[in-house]
């Protein structure tokens, strides 16, 4: 086959992906019963948190050719085009969220600010329900429905112990982002997508949507279950700012490691 014709297939094929299965593959946790789904998965996993999160959430660098628009604002940290693409997911490595609009040099955490997940994350804790919430490592500001590590906590403390546990369950989203580059080459350091950067993110979409469909509807069975109490997340205070909230339920969260060593 041609060049034309392969390229021509591949738009054609993502289109038909993103436009059919996106979506339905693809989704979010929004509703009570897909929110207490999600809890039941992370709190049966083998590296626990707390009662409450429902996703781990990082952002990763997918290197594109250098867009004709705009072109500074894909050179990322490292040097090189990327866009800066959003991830969510659970300990499955089952994606619930892909965000991949921005270029490579916008922080995650900017990406975070403006993420339709965040929006709903938002509404949901607004509208009453305070024990719902994603992990993100320290790229990531706290907030009430988004847990995030402590600095340079001294070891064997209930902080530290909270960071420990808190990493450990965040590695997911770790592992996920290497066996999707490892599954879809194309979307490895070692690959460039050769597309303007809307294709490159439908194609970043495409590959995400087969990733859950190659997963099924598999779950693990895991061993010794861990579910903490989630009254001791709860809040009442629906006046104070959110970041004074989401300090108040951090500290709740790290009272619970007081005496609890992680293994």
């Amino acid at each position: 086959m041609s060049q034309t014709s392969i390229s021509r297939c591949i738009h054609r094929v993502t289109d038909a992906i993103n436009n059919s299965m996106f979506t339905s593959k693809v989704k979010f946790p929004m509703t009570q019963l897909e929110c207490q789904a999600a809890k039941e998965i992370f709190a049966s996993a083998p590296s626990p948190f707390v009662a409450g999160t429902i996703g781990a959430i990082d952002c990763t660098h997918v290197a594109i050719l250098a867009p004709k628009n705009n072109e500074s604002n894909y050179v990322n940290h490292h040097g090189y085009h990327s866009m800066n693409v959003q991830m969510i997911c659970d300990p499955n490595l089952k994606m619930l969220n892909v965000n991949a609009k921005f270029p490579g040099a916008r922080h995650d955490s900017f990406i975070w600010s403006f993420s339709a997940a965040r929006r709903v994350m938002q509404r949901s804790f607004e509208t009453g329900n305070h024990n719902t919430f994603l992990i993100g490592d320290s790229g990531y500001p706290l907030e009430p429905w988004l847990m995030t590590p402590l600095p340079n906590e001294p070891e064997g403390t209930s902080k530290f112990r909270y960071n420990e546990a808190l990493c450990k369950a965040r590695n997911p989203i770790e592992r996920l982002f290497g066996v999707l580059k490892g599954t879809w080459r194309c979307l490895s350091r070692q690959r460039v997508l050769l597309y303007d950067p809307g294709f490159a993110g439908r194609v970043v979409n495409a590959c995400a949507t087969l990733h859950n469909v190659r997963l099924g509807d598999q779950t693990t069975d895991f061993d010794d279950r861990v579910v903490y109490d989630p009254e001791i997340l709860s809040t009442n205070d629906d006046s104070a700012a959110p970041s004074s909230v989401a300090k108040r339920v951090q500290q709740r969260i790290i009272a619970i490691f007081l005496n609890i060593r992680i293994t």
